[in-house]
Order: C-alpha cells, then sequence, then structure tokens
C-alpha cells in the first residue's frame, strides 16, 4: 500500500510538472489557448465526477457531503468554463458581462462553502482561543485588504447595478472562503490533518486563489486564454483528483 500511494503522488507530481513546463515553452501558440479551455474543462469535470464518485463510496456521513459540496462547486465552477470556451472557441461571439457563465461561476461557491463548514466542523475544535484569535485578525486583515485593492478599483468606474453586483461578489465570496480555510491550515500544522483532507482544502484554496489574481490581473494588465495563472487552476484540480 506504501509503494502505491508513493507512486500515485509521484504521478500527480509529474502531471503538474508537466502542465506548468507547457504553460511556459507553449506562451502565445493556438495549443495553449485549446488546451487552456478544453484541458481545463477535462480536469475539472475529472475532479467533480471523482467527488461524486467519493460521496457515492463515503454515503450519507460528515466527510460524505464534504465531498459532495466540493464535487457540485468543481462541477458547477466547469460549467461556467464550458459556456465560456463555446462562445469565444466555438460561437465566436463577444461574451456579455452576467452571462449564463457568471451564473454557473457563482453557483460553484455555496456548494465549496458547505464544503469547507464541514471540514470546520470536523477539525476546528482542536484550536485553541488563541489560535482562533490569530486567524481572526489574519481573516479581517485579508477582507479589509481585498476590498480595498480588489472589490473597490473593480467597480470604480461600473455604472450598471447589476454589473456592480456581480463584480463585487466574486472577490468578497472569494475571500469568505479563504477565511473558512485558514483554521484548516492552522490544524494541519498541529498534525491533525489527514492527506486527503489537506488535499480538498489545498484545491480549494487555490482554485479562489486563481479567482482572485484573476481580478488583480484584469485591473492591471487583462486576463488572456493560456496566461499562467490558469496553473492554480489546473493545480487545485489535480489536488481534487488525488484528494478523492
Amino acid at each position: 500500500m506504501g509503494v502505491q500511494l508513493r507512486l500515485d503522488a509521484a504521478v500527480a507530481l509529474s502531471i503538474a510538472v508537466a502542465i506548468s513546463v507547457f504553460y511556459a515553452v507553449a506562451q502565445g501558440t493556438y495549443l495553449l489557448i485549446l488546451f487552456a479551455n478544453y484541458g481545463l474543462i477535462l480536469f475539472a469535470g475529472s475532479a467533480g465526477l471523482l467527488g461524486l464518485v467519493s460521496y457515492a463510496r463515503l454515503g450519507r456521513s460528515k466527510m460524505g457531503y464534504v465531498s459532495l459540496g466540493f464535487a457540485v462547486g468543481v462541477l458547477m465552477w466547469m460549467l461556467g468554463l464550458v459556456v465560456y470556451t463555446y462562445n469565444y472557441l466555438i460561437a465566436g461571439g463577444e461574451m456579455p458581462y452576467n452571462s449564463l457563465a457568471d451564473v454557473f461561476y457563482l453557483l460553484s461557491y455555496p456548494p465549496m462553502v458547505l464544503g469547507c463548514v464541514g471540514l470546520l466542523r470536523t477539525f476546528a475544535s482542536s484550536l485553541e482561543r488563541t489560535q482562533w484569535l490569530s486567524v481572526a485578525i489574519a481573516g479581517v486583515v485579508l477582507c479589509i485588504s481585498v476590498v480595498l485593492y480588489a472589490v473597490i478599483p473593480s467597480i470604480a468606474e461600473l455604472s450598471d447595478p447589476l454589473e456592480v453586483l456581480t463584480t463585487s461578489l466574486y472577490p468578497l465570496l472569494d475571500v469568505l472562503i479563504v477565511v473558512l480555510l485558514l483554521p484548516l491550515f492552522v490544524a494541519f500544522r498541529k498534525g491533525i490533518f489527514g492527506a486527503p483532507y489537506f488535499l480538498l482544502t489545498l484545491g480549494t484554496l487555490l482554485m479562489v486563489l486563481g479567482d482572485l489574481i484573476f481580478t488583480y490581473v484584469n485591473l492591471m494588465i487583462g486576463y488572456y486564454d493560456g496566461h499562467p495563472l490558469d496553473l492554480f487552476w489546473f493545480m487545485s484540480c489535480i489536488c481534487y483528483v488525488y484528494g478523492f
């Protein structure tokens, strides 16, 4: 069993390294644009389906519902990417803001929040009061930073109320998930975290960090298909697959 686990880890690491190298050498190519869209759909879809299999095996247990939450969240996120990819690479149209893709992207957050809450209910009881205080302070600082440097600059030039709401929701929901994950990483440092739970937590963190960086990149230089920040989402899917 030990050898099998090491082989699994080697396979996951090899895939992660191969994707990173490909992104480094294929910048500016149409092949990378295709991989950034269709490849990510494949990875996210695989992660979501394995999450559903994990839920089916675990049943109506606490960890079963955790798997279900993350699985549904990843699948909703994948559907948003499917709509985005179809519009740009197949239909060749201009994607309107507040599109169906935004609906699916936003629908990915509630089940992910439920997954985070499920993990918190399992592991957070081991944290001491001082650790909770440190996590709370870090969470407040992070929330204020996101509002000042992501939310306000993003909506500064918007006038449509629905666009303002949608634009604000993305970073606010991202930071909510990060705050929910902070106590789990403190618990992991204490050595009470099993590998599957850590991988699911890390996968979720990478997913929302990618979205936060996407907001920043759009503000500074603009996002393009095949941007290196896609690696956050690919690594997130790899963590989910290995964790499930």
